[in-house]
């Protein structure tokens, strides 16, 4: 122990006379592990980590496939309420199905009037994404009628409008000239729809109901246990083959899926997450390689130094020790310098691209992903002859 630290006060004398090599590697260092841990901790919190809601692995989005010659190029579509309520009714495959559907609600009072995206939603919205109010209670199946005058309101909305009023809940609002009452408030992390700044019952009519052609709906459904995709799809398949016999005016050709809901939710930014974090691993790899040619040429500038001491008796490990005792410190201090550049950053970035990344995402610098690269750069400095890692550490 008396050795290696002999080795690493050496390390830093060596450090010391050699500043300008010193602060080369120590910044090229900083900025690829910064890079790669601000651009790995959003992928991770994005494409990695699991919904923030109750077992998110059986949560599923359903879409209409339509036919192709009537909408080349289009893969996904919405669905009609008539056919929804089919797949409901004949699905063996799902625990839970809710229907979503969009509009808007203008809200009064003494501020200027705003245009609130709203989302329509089934009594069973909430129960299959199993999310739970920050505040009061979700619908009830008897507000699901015409004329009932309920809302839910997303947290932002509750924080910007209402000032985080903890007495909300049993208030009325109004919106489009009309009383609501507010009878519950959603925690901070649920935006579901992404436009969604409150939530409005479905309502539907039986005029509603009937309709099979008009496709403006989005559905999710959560899988029964032991039930995977490829189950789901077939069950879906089957029902959208029955429907497409009994009505084929309005259903033929048009197919059933479900996705996923976490990758729905992120196919908008996967690929430019994973193009931009291939961008960042490969600046750590030529980071990597500017260190260890840094440290092969000073070791080369060392040899007469390394003769006297061979010499003089110093082993082949105690002269590896020194070397290694300078990129130990140089991975130290350049990994410290990254972490806090990556923390810097990662605020810039999620600030800058806040629009375009899903709601849900609980974007924070990880430390896990932090160490494996502040440790990885060592491996190729530590000896001359050493290689470059041989890729990215996930």
């Amino acid at each position: 122990m008396r050795n290696w630290l002999a080795d690493l006060h050496f390390g830093l004398r060596s450090l010391r006379r050699n500043p300008g090599f010193a602060l080369g590697a120590v910044l090229v260092l900083a900025l690829g592990i910064g890079a790669n841990t601000a651009i790995f901790s959003i992928v991770n919190a994005v494409l990695l980590r699991p919904l923030p809601c109750d077992d998110p692995s059986r949560l599923v989005m359903l879409f209409h496939i339509p036919p192709a010659k009537s909408f080349p190029g289009i893969p996904l579509f919405a669905l009609s309420p008539a056919n929804f309520l089919d797949w409901q009714a004949q699905s063996t495959s799902f625990e839970t199905m809710a229907i979503v559907g969009g509009g808007q609600l203008t809200l009064g009072g003494k501020d200027q009037p705003e245009v609130l995206p709203t989302a329509k939603v089934a009594p069973e919205f909430f129960s299959a994404l199993r999310v739970r109010p920050l505040l009061g209670r979700t619908f009830s199946r008897d507000e699901n009628r015409p004329g009932s005058h309920v809302i839910v309101l997303s947290y932002k909305l509750w924080r910007d409008r209402f000032g985080s009023d903890p007495h909300i809940v049993g208030h009325d609002i109004t919106l489009d000239s009309q009383r609501y009452n507010v009878v519950g408030v959603m925690p901070e992390k649920f935006v579901f729809p992404s436009f969604a700044k409150a939530w409005v019952p479905l309502a539907w009519t039986d005029q509603d109901r009937a309709v099979r052609g008009n496709h403006n709906y989005l559905a999710i459904a959560r899988l029964k246990p032991g039930v995977n995709l490829k189950q789901a799809n077939a069950d879906l398949a089957s029902i959208s083959a029955h429907l497409e016999q009994l009505y084929p005016e309005d259903d033929k050709g048009w197919g059933g899926t479900a996705i996923p809901l976490q990758q729905q939710e992120v196919s908008d930014v996967r690929v430019a997450l994973l193009v931009l974090l291939g961008a960042v691993a490969f600046v750590l790899l030529i980071a990597c390689a500017n260190v260890a040619n840094l440290v092969l040429a000073k070791t080369l500038a060392r040899r007469r130094e390394i003769a006297i001491r061979t010499a003089l008796g110093a082993s082949r490990l105690a002269i590896l020790r020194n070397i290694l005792s300078e990129t130990v410190l140089l991975a130290v201090i350049g990994g410290g310098l990254g972490l806090l550049l990556a923390t810097v950053g990662l605020n810039a970035v999620v600030k800058l691209f806040a629009k375009y990344l899903p709601p849900f995402a609980d974007i924070r610098l990880d430390w896990q992903s932090s160490l494996s690269l502040w440790l990885s750069p060592s491996s190729p400095a530590s000896s001359p002859a050493s290689s470059l890692p041989s890729g990215f550490p996930a």
